[in-house]
């Protein structure tokens, strides 16, 4: 979702003109460096597990950053847009929740959260997006909203057992892309759970050279601008860095200044005042994956640079084609229905359009710089609602479900209205049934 605010700050007002000018010879050096024209030749991108698994030991395999037996349930799914891979676990009489990943790092970023909600009881399916992890990319399509949602209802086909009604989970831009799949979609998706969600960012945060770097029609040629992205993208060996980037130099500073006003957990992590103490990036050097060191965000992202071809050109893609603000319009969609649903409890049509909770969930970051908690909690209860929508503010940065896993696993369970060990219910379901 926001990497490319980062990305974008590598391209100052100064450097633009000589960049287009020396077009010509960097362009030249890229083809021969990076194979750009014969992976464009090709309908299709293959993956690390096609181009490089080959040539490595099961050692070697295993030591990348991103193993591909890390996360349990594993599949390549074949489909008309190239290789999917797709991760389903749990239960088979579980409550089934689909979990979306953000724009860079794929499915071993929910990896944590998504074994705690099968210890709940939970049967989970996670999905590596086009160009990411092991999944392949179409080459002649732009990775929009029509894209994801097509790959998402590939791998729903592609499971055994019929997933009819799951509860849709998204992080980042994968909340985006939650959001805009339910609003065409509502007989699918029983409950929807965004987490630090893309799609309502407020433009005030996208700087021109934003704008201009990921311009469809950009001065500069495609190549050059692949160069940049990876470039900036790229941390190198002891960095940290964010799941998704820091935010352009219009909002930075913006989340300490405000006042979060929304409800704060007390059984799932509480705001310190200030919201400055942790570093928004702390994070970024943690392990994703437990006795697996490698597996932090930062290295398993610098792989993806290094190793797949479709990576970057997915990412620019991405920002280009599928906005994570001004969703306005389709998650009022969302909440008309909910309107509908808590107003006509009898009304059997409105109900099966609605959503088991008849609100959604959004959990947002209190030191969160990239969707900032007082802006997007904000725009959320005007577009969906304030009575369909609950909206929780932990005490972390923008990576909520990796910082905070357990107490994002908690409120979960509430909502879900899962019983714990026990066999008591949660608080928050009792609460949203009242």
């Amino acid at each position: 979702m926001a990497y490319f605010q980062r990305a974008s700050t590598h391209v100052g007002r100064q450097t633009l003109v000589p960049l287009a000018v020396t077009a010509g010879a960097v362009l030249s050096i890229l083809v021969i460096s990076r194979g750009i024209s014969s992976a464009r030749s090709k309908n299709v991108i293959l993956s690390p597990k096609d181009t490089v698994f080959p040539k490595l030991s099961e050692e070697e395999i295993a030591a990348v950053p991103y193993p591909p037996d890390a996360i349990p349930g594993g599949r390549d799914v074949d489909t008309p847009y190239g290789s999917i891979r797709v991760y389903e676990w749990g239960p088979e009489d579980g409550k089934k929740v689909v979990m979306l990943h953000g724009i860079s790092t794929p499915s071993i970023a929910l990896a944590a959260l998504a074994h705690h909600l099968v210890e709940k009881g939970c049967r989970v399916l996670l999905m590596d997006f086009f160009g990411r992890g092991y999944s392949s990319s179409p080459t002649a399509l732009p990775h929009d909203y029509r894209l994801y949602t097509s790959q998402l209802l590939l791998a729903l086909a592609s499971c055994r057992t019929p997933w009819t009604s799951f509860s849709l989970l998204g992080y980042s831009f994968g909340g985006a892309i939650a959001a805009n799949f339910t609003a065409h979609f509502p007989h699918l998706v029983a409950n929807l759970i965004l987490i630090a969600p893309g799609g309502l960012l407020r433009k005030s945060h996208i700087s021109w050279k934003t704008s201009l770097l990921y311009a469809q029609t950009s001065l500069l040629p495609a190549p050059l601008v692949e160069h940049l992205v990876a470039r900036r993208l790229w941390s190198g060996e002891g960095a940290a860095r964010s799941i998704e980037p820091e935010p352009s130099a219009a909002s930075e500073g913006k989340a300490a200044e405000k006042k979060v006003k929304f409800k704060r957990d007390s059984d799932a992590g509480s705001v310190r005042s200030g919201i400055s103490s942790p570093s928004l990036y702390e994070s970024s050097t943690s392990p994703l994956l437990l006795n697996h060191p490698a597996s932090t965000v930062s290295k398993v992202v610098d792989w993806q640079i290094k190793h797949h071809r479709a990576f970057v050109p997915a990412f620019i893609s991405s920002i280009q084609n599928t906005p994570v603000h001004g969703q306005q319009e389709t998650w009022a969609r969302i909440g008309a229905r909910l309107e509908a649903q808590n107003a006509h409890p009898r009304d059997a049509e409105a109900q099966k359009l609605g959503m088991e909770s008849g609100k959604v969930l959004i959990l947002l970051g209190a030191r969160d710089e990239i969707v900032v908690a007082e802006e997007v909690g904000e725009d959320a209860q005007k577009v969906l609602g304030e009575a369909n929508v609950v909206v929780r503010v932990l005490d972390a940065g923008h990576e909520v479900p990796i910082e905070l896993v357990g107490e994002c696993a908690e409120v979960i369970r509430r909502y879900l209205g899962l019983k714990k060990k026990g066999g008591k219910e949660g608080k928050e379901a009792k609460r949203q049934k009242a």
